[in-house]
């Protein structure tokens, strides 16, 4: 009797211990990535997973840009290449307060996650920074930037913070978070409250609050669109925004509205200025006749439940390829749709002698 009671214990403390396990990694799971989680307060969150969006944009075989050559000097100093070795990057937007002093500027809080030469970065950013301090044995450097003070810490080996705030208590705060990231780290209040609505395997995705309303015109308010500024980007709202690939590219803006009737309102605004924007198509001389393109048009969509509505777009891996490798429409084509004439044949290149 004795005995059974022992083995039933143990079975009951084996199940809870397996219970337990299996309800933390669900947490984990469904929790945002880590790299948001160490993120402060905040006004809105961006994440990038650039280790996937890297593997799907190599069909693009298109040159890049020539590199500033400050650009190439950090390269060789530090031995890091942002298109290279950068693997995923959160940032926090920190919208000016009302009545601040100063200038009306955005600030941010970046975490960049990658493939570091810690002794080389080190050794660029004390040859960079006007002053160090330590805090919970981390260094952080704090740089000139354009008459403000941006400060950098490394975090671990493979992960670095970034934070252009007054307020050093911010990268404080990030440190804090990293050093204790095994436990359940919340992140920014936005995190727990939004992030269910990213969808899975999002490559990139953005929760943001925009704010009330003020009382002088907001920028665009003037716009001559259906709705004004409002038709993009309703006051007073909280958008989840995400970027999917499920063999093409899914785009989806999901906003939250507080009420049916603010819903309805935003949802007819956006719709008649989608319309427009589909009306273009109509404007631009054989983009008809190209599928992917077609495609895309066709895609764009506005859906509302309630008090959310979404809009949404489906873009094809052809309509991309074209977007990097070459102008869908050249800008002597445009002229002469303006025009009435005949977009000028390209010139034969002559071979060498």
């Amino acid at each position: 009797m004795v005995r059974s009671k022992r083995v039933l214990l143990s079975l009951v403390a084996v199940a809870a211990v397996a219970a337990a396990a299996v309800l933390l990694v669900l947490a984990r799971r469904n929790a945002a990535p880590e790299a948001a989680r160490l993120l402060p307060e905040c006004d809105g969150v961006v994440y990038l997973d650039l280790r996937n969006i890297h593997r799907l944009t190599l069909f693009s075989r298109a040159p890049g840009p020539k590199r500033d050559p400050e650009y190439e000097d950090f390269i060789r100093t530090t031995g890091f290449d942002f298109e290279r070795d950068l693997r995923e990057a959160a940032m926090a937007v920190h919208l000016p307060k009302p009545g601040a002093a100063g200038p009306a500027e955005n600030r941010y809080t970046e975490i960049l996650v990658g493939q570091f030469d810690r002794q080389k970065i080190e050794a660029y950013l004390k040859k960079i920074s006007r002053s160090m301090e330590v805090y919970q044995g981390t260094e952080i450097y704090a740089i000139p930037v354009e008459q403000r003070q941006v400060r950098v810490a490394i975090l671990a080996f493979d992960r670095v913070a970034i934070s252009n705030t007054d307020d050093p208590e911010v990268i404080h705060g990030v440190i804090d978070r990293a050093k204790h990231l095994a436990l359940p780290v919340r992140g920014p209040s936005l995190l727990p409250q939004y992030y269910r609505h990213v969808p899975l395997a999002s490559l990139a995705w953005m929760i943001a609050a925009i704010p009330p309303a003020s009382a002088s015109p907001r920028p665009g308010s003037s716009y001559p669109i259906p709705g004004g500024f409002d038709a993009l980007l309703p006051a007073n709202s909280t958008i989840i925004a995400s970027i999917r690939y499920l063999g093409a590219v899914h785009a989806k803006a999901e906003f939250l509205l507080g009420s049916e009737q603010r819903a309805q309102q935003f949802a007819g605004q956006a719709g008649a200025f989608l319309e427009l924007f589909k009306s273009i198509e109509v404007s631009i001389p054989h983009s008809g006749n190209d599928p992917d393109v077609k495609t895309v048009f066709d895609s764009l969509k506005v859906e509302q439940e309630k008090e959310h509505v979404v809009l949404s777009a489906s873009i094809p891996t052809g309509f991309l390829k074209k977007f990097f490798s070459e102008p869908i429409l050249s800008l002597d084509s445009q002229q002469a749709a303006s025009s009435g004439e005949k977009a000028p044949a390209p010139k034969k290149k002559r071979g060498r002698k």
